[in-house]
């Protein structure tokens, strides 16, 4: 039963790390559009991707 956790944990990891990216491409895109800008906006949506559903919802709420 841990295995299913710890295994449904990372999928919902990588999924929020897509969502990620894009959320910090279009922050990158809106505020400073240079390839450091786009590094530390995906550091930040990286580590926020790690709490489940936090990414997903900053995706939805930054979508323009």
């Amino acid at each position: 039963m841990m295995y299913l956790f710890v295994l449904l944990w990372q999928v919902i990891i990588v999924v929020q790390g897509f969502f990620a990216y894009g959320t910090a491409y279009r922050f990158t895109r809106d505020r400073g559009d240079n390839g450091v800008s786009l590094f530390g906006w995906l550091i930040v949506f990286g580590l926020a991707s790690i709490i489940p559903g936090l990414g997903i919802y900053l995706w939805f709420t930054n979508r323009d």
